[in-house]
């Protein structure tokens, strides 16, 4: 029976689900839709797996919280961080994982660009064999349908760097995002990787950001083994410091371990070749074909963040200009006050005073969200930035004017080394102040910037500042009684004023007078002496016998003779430089101060106690006076006038003058300065001097415990405190170690200070004594005849020390 035709045209164009029953006069009929085929499990992925990954299991941990592999709902998360830290090798991994259950497909797409980001569903869509005539955004659309489509699946979307494509920017329309076109449905999985730390919360929910940075040392350690392809014997301690100085990111270790492997490089010497300023761009520069790397991306250290650098100055000057700034200073504990000096050292006028702040802070952001900055908390709860050591490379070489990379442009004047370099020279100037109690604080805070300003002091032509910077940091060494780490400053000050200025320059003179306090202060007093006369001619030649500068330098002439046991030799120049100073600065004035207590201490020296103790008053009134009760100096002070007391036999007058000087420096100056140090040495000599010998003893030890490690071994002030130790050992009755002690220390007096010099002798004297009660009396009086012939000629006969052996000798 036909049916008619009227009932045809009705059902034909009616859609019905599947399994429907139509039913019509006494026929029913049954509907049933085809079966839909089984969706095809595709997989692209652009590398090959990564058999060598290092496995870094706290970041997996938390990638595999954020996307379970067995989830059955929709998900997304973003591993974000540096560029070169292996953020890609871990998404890799992921992929590979997910690919293995078997019925998951993988999609890899590069984000960085809309170009990449189009290409890369066209793949796709070719793999889905979606119609080939679709176009733009119908085949971004058609491709996104596709894979919400799969029954499981996983999205990588790579390099997402510029979020301003999915549309995290209000300068973006919204409508031309490609946000829309990643697929979300009730099943599947979207992991990104980005530089930019604002794809979380912006792309993914805040809590679903993963920061990668630095590997762990151990993992850093396996990576360097695997890229080297060699099990090494090599000391640890050469090891880790390569990866420290590599800062623990992955393609770094990747590239050098690669260098090593190529040409059988252990880890000292690559280090050595880092430390080379010729050779280090060139390895650094060095790419290794990688397999898991997109060809025609950066993949070195120096050019991997070339990206990120330019795209930070597109979205801002001020930025961009930071950026390079904090490239020449120290990369820890970069205070908020650099940012903001940088801000107003600046001469592009591109901040107002009155915004100064907000766009410090705007910056700030922006380079934290980049990795280039890293937050870090002070104890006095400010605000503190470090950066990644091998970025400020970065930065800097994107500066050179002669890399050969199509990675960076040519910079001109005001984008170069030199004007970079020099705006922070001025910036640390700005805040590196002159040295003193007050600014100790201050100077501290920003030394190691200081420091690190002085290696570009070839780039730029701030040559004054940066004598300025170098003289200013010699003066805080020389006050905080860091000798061994100011010598090395001196000498870099010195060369670079030597270079800049000439011989005969100020500048010039100002370094060679500090190197010569630093040896001075070491117990180098030969050296001292050969720079300080060098000193002492140059400026009489060029500013005359009575300019201050000269009679600071005759001064300082006077303590080496002083030091060297030449008493009257020092006391005869600081005789003149007293004479001279009152005359031209007045009796109030500090330098004129300064003269009457290094002569009292000569005074002293000599055993000549009243008239030391005359000026030791004056001088002390005047300080507190002038300066206050808690100045340095005036403390120091003091100290003077208390040894003057012990020297007379007035002990307890002594002691108690010396308890508060050593309170008074211990809170201002710190246990460890060497004024404080020295103030211990005179309260000890007063507690043996009292027959308190178990107290001296305890504090003894202690000081020579402190100046062994602060001033070495072999300095002055250390060996006279062995040989004071010696002395208490032998009040003690304790001979044997007395003399075992006192051995040692007059052969190293003798060898660094010379066999006449007062110290010298006093040890002579001491050891003469412990041998008479250990019996060796050929022996002691051997040595006693040789010191009191030496003291008669160097202090003379009526000196109490003279006497003092002089009698030793006659019994």
């Amino acid at each position: 029976m036909q049916r008619p035709a009227l009932c045809q045209r009705e059902i034909g164009s009616t859609q019905f689900g599947n399994n429907t029953t139509i039913h019509q006069d006494n026929n029913t009929y049954h509907l049933h839709l085809p079966l839909r085929p089984a969706q095809p499990v595709i997989h692209i992925i652009p590398y090959p797996r990564n058999e060598d990954l290092v496995g870094r299991p706290d970041l997996v941990e938390k990638l595999n919280m954020l996307l379970p592999q067995t989830s059955h709902t929709y998900c997304s998360a973003a591993l974000w961080g540096l560029g070169g830290s292996g953020k890609t090798q871990i998404a890799l991994n992921y992929a590979y994982e997910r690919r293995d259950k078997g019925n998951c497909s993988v999609f890899w797409v590069h984000a960085d660009s809309e170009a990449t980001f189009s290409q890369d569903y066209k793949t796709i869509a070719q793999a889905f064999g979606v119609d080939q005539q679709l176009k733009g955004e119908d085949l971004l659309a058609a491709v996104r349908d596709q894979i919400e489509a799969q029954p499981d699946w996983v999205l990588i979307l790579d390099n997402a760097d510029d979020l301003q494509v999915f549309g995290v920017d209000q300068a973006r329309e919204r409508t031309k995002s490609l946000y829309r076109y990643i697929p979300r449905a009730s099943v599947g999985t979207v992991l990104w990787t980005s530089r930019d730390a604002r794809i979380a919360g912006t792309l993914v929910g805040p809590r679903r950001g993963i920061k990668v940075a630095r590997m762990e040392s151990d993992e850093a350690e396996e990576l360097l083994t695997i890229a080297r392809d060699l099990e090494t014997n090599e000391e640890e301690l050469e090891t880790a410091a390569l990866l420290e100085e590599l800062q623990w990111l992955p393609l770094a270790i990747t590239q050098a371990g690669a260098y090593m492997r190529r040409t059988s490089t252990s880890a000292k010497e690559y280090s050595s070749l880092l430390a080379q300023s010729k050779r280090r761009w060139q390895l650094f520069k060095e790419e290794e074909f990688d397999r898991h790397r997109r060809d025609g991306v950066p993949n070195n250290v120096l050019e991997t963040w070339s990206i990120s650098i330019d795209r930070l100055r597109q979205e801002s000057e001020i930025t961009y200009n930071i950026l390079h700034v904090l490239a020449y200073v120290a990369n820890q504990n970069i205070s908020h006050e650099i940012i903001t000096t940088i801000l107003t050292r600046s001469d592009s006028n591109l901040v107002q005073p009155g915004i100064l702040e907000a766009e410090a802070t705007k910056a700030v952001t922006r380079l934290k969200e980049f990795s280039f900055l890293g937050m870090q908390r002070m104890e006095d709860g400010s605000r503190s930035y470090e950066m990644h050591k091998l970025v400020q490379e970065a930065a800097r070489y994107g500066l050179s004017p002669w890399k050969p990379s199509v990675f960076y442009k040519v910079p001109s004047k005001k984008e170069g080394q030199a004007y970079f370099s020099g705006i922070a020279v001025q910036v640390i100037l700005d805040l590196f102040p002159k040295s003193g109690p007050e600014t100790w604080t201050q100077c501290e805070k920003y030394l190691a910037h200081a420091m690190q300003i002085g290696d570009w002091a070839d780039l730029n032509e701030k040559h004054t500042e940066i004598s300025v910077l170098f003289h200013r940091m010699s003066k805080f060494f020389l006050d905080r009684g860091r000798w061994r780490e100011g010598e090395l400053v001196n000498k870099r000050g010195l060369e670079f004023d030597r270079k800049t200025w000439g011989e005969k320059d100020p500048n010039t003179i100002i370094s060679m007078a500090h190197l010569a306090l630093t040896y001075y202060s070491q117990g180098r007093y030969k050296e001292a002496e050969t720079l300080q006369v060098q000193i002492l001619d140059l400026q009489r030649q060029i500013l005359g016998d009575t300019h201050l500068a000269t009679i600071q330098s005759m001064g300082n002439l006077s303590e080496t003779y002083w030091a060297q046991g030449r008493y009257k030799e020092a006391e005869a120049l600081q005789v003149q430089v007293l004479d001279l100073r009152q005359k031209i600065l007045g009796d109030k004035h500090l330098d004129t101060i300064l003269s009457m207590a290094t002569l009292s201490e000569m005074y002293r020296a000599q055993g000549r106690y009243k008239e030391a103790e005359a000026l030791q008053v004056q001088v002390l009134d005047l300080r507190q006076k002038i300066l206050g009760d808690k100045h340095p100096d005036t403390i120091s002070g003091m100290a003077s006038l208390a040894s003057t007391y012990s020297a007379q036999g007035r002990h307890k007058e002594a002691e108690v003058l010396q308890i508060q000087v050593l309170d008074l420096q211990q809170e201002i100056l710190g246990d460890k300065h060497p004024e404080t140090i020295k103030s211990m040495v005179s309260l000890a000599a007063t507690y043996y001097a009292q027959g308190r010998h178990k107290e001296a003893e305890v504090l003894k030890i202690q000081v020579l415990d402190l100046q062994q490690e602060i001033l070495g071994d072999r300095h002055p002030e250390t060996i006279k405190s062995m040989v004071s130790l010696a002395v208490i050992y032998s009040a003690q009755g304790r001979y044997k170690e007395a003399e075992e002690i006192a051995v040692v220390a007059l052969d190293r007096q003798r060898e660094i200070l010379g066999k006449e010099h007062p110290d010298t002798l006093l040890s002579m004297h001491n050891l003469a004594c412990t041998w008479i009660e250990l019996g060796r009396h050929s022996s002691a009086l051997t040595l006693i005849e040789e010191c009191v012939q030496y003291r008669r000629s160097v202090l003379w006969p009526e000196h109490p020390y003279t006497v003092e052996s002089t009698k030793l000798l006659e019994r």
